[in-house]
C-alpha cells in the first residue's frame, strides 16, 4: 500500500460509519449544530455546511475567501465562529428554527489540500418541537362528555384521558377517544381537539403529551351529576326567596309595633289632661 493512501485510510477511519448527533430544537429558537475538527486547523483550505439529500449549502468559506451562494432558505439565519477556526471550531448556529427544519440532516464536509477531495467531518439531524398551550377542558353534562383542546404545538401530541369511576373511586384509562388535529396553514403548527365519554365518572383528566419535547400539559374538571347544577339553582332560589319573606316579617312586626305605639299615644294624652 502506497504512502497517500494509507494517508486517506488514516484522515477517514474517524468517520466511517459515523452515526448522526440527534439535536432538539425549538421553533422560533436557535440550535448549535457542533463539529470539532480532530487535525489542525492550519491545515485546512475550505469548508461548507450542507442539507443532506440536496445541494443546499448552508454555509461556505475558503481560505482566498471565495465563498459559493448559500440556499435562501437559510440566509441570514446560519452563523459561524471566525475566531475560533484556529481551534479547529466550525460549528454553526441556526437561528429562528421552523417546523420546516424538523427531521433535516445537516453534513460538514472539509478540504485538507487545494485538491477538491473531500472529508465529511460532522453530521448533525434537527428535531424540532413547539410546546402545546392554551389547554382547555370542558364538560358537556347534557352529552355525557369532555372535550380538551390545545394550541401551537408541534408535532402532533398524543392526548391520554384518564378518568376517576364515581362508584368504586377507581382510576380508569379511558378509550374512545376522538381526536382530530389541525394545522396552521403558514406557522405549520398543530391545533388539537379530543372528546370522550365520561358516563358514570366523579372526574376526568387530559394529558397532551409532545413527542419530541416529551413535555405534557393537563387539566382535571369535576363532573356534576346530572340535575345538581339545576338542584343549586332551585337551592339558591329557596335562599333568596326565604330572606326576601323574612325581610318582610320584620318590616311587618316593625309595622305592628309602630300602629300600636300610635293607638296608646293620645288615651295617654287624655288621661294626662283629666289630672
Amino acid at each position: 500500500m502506497s504512502s497517500s493512501s494509507l494517508l486517506i485510510l488514516l484522515l477517514c477511519a474517524p468517520i466511517m460509519g459515523q452515526i448522526s448527533v440527534p439535536l432538539n430544537a425549538t421553533v422560533g429558537g436557535s440550535i448549535l449544530i457542533p463539529c470539532s475538527l480532530p487535525v489542525n486547523s492550519t491545515s485546512i483550505k475550505w469548508f461548507y455546511w450542507q442539507e443532506h439529500g440536496s445541494e443546499k449549502l448552508l454555509f461556505h468559506w475558503h481560505i482566498s475567501e471565495k465563498t459559493q451562494p448559500v440556499a435562501d432558505e437559510y440566509r441570514n439565519r446560519c452563523q459561524v465562529f471566525n475566531t475560533e477556526f484556529s481551534s479547529g471550531n466550525i460549528s454553526i448556529r441556526l437561528n429562528n428554527v421552523s417546523v420546516g427544519d424538523d427531521q433535516k440532516t445537516f453534513l460538514a464536509f472539509v478540504g485538507f489540500d487545494s485538491t477538491k477531495r473531500l472529508i465529511h467531518q460532522c453530521k448533525s439531524s434537527l428535531q424540532v418541537s413547539a410546546a402545546y398551550q392554551d389547554l382547555n377542558l370542558t364538560i358537556n353534562n347534557t352529552l355525557n362528555s369532555a372535550t380538551c383542546t390545545a394550541h401551537g404545538g408541534y408535532p402532533k401530541p398524543e392526548v391520554k384521558w384518564t378518568g376517576q369511576n364515581k362508584f368504586s373511586g377507581e382510576q380508569l384509562k379511558l378509550k374512545d377517544a376522538q381526536t382530530s388535529h389541525q394545522q396552521h396553514p403558514t406557522k405549520k403548527t398543530f391545533s388539537v381537539t379530543s372528546t370522550v365519554s365520561v358516563k358514570e365518572l366523579q372526574s376526568v383528566t387530559c394529558l397532551v403529551y409532545n413527542p419530541h419535547s416529551k413535555q405534557q400539559i393537563e387539566d382535571t374538571a369535576v363532573i356534576d351529576a346530572p340535575g345538581e347544577e339545576l338542584l343549586s339553582i332551585i337551592c339558591v332560589a329557596i335562599g333568596v326567596v326565604a330572606a326576601i319573606l323574612f325581610l318582610f316579617l320584620v318590616y311587618f312586626v316593625y309595622r305592628k309595633c309602630q300602629d300600636s305605639n300610635q293607638r296608646l299615644q293620645p288615651v295617654e294624652n287624655e288621661e294626662d289632661s283629666r289630672l
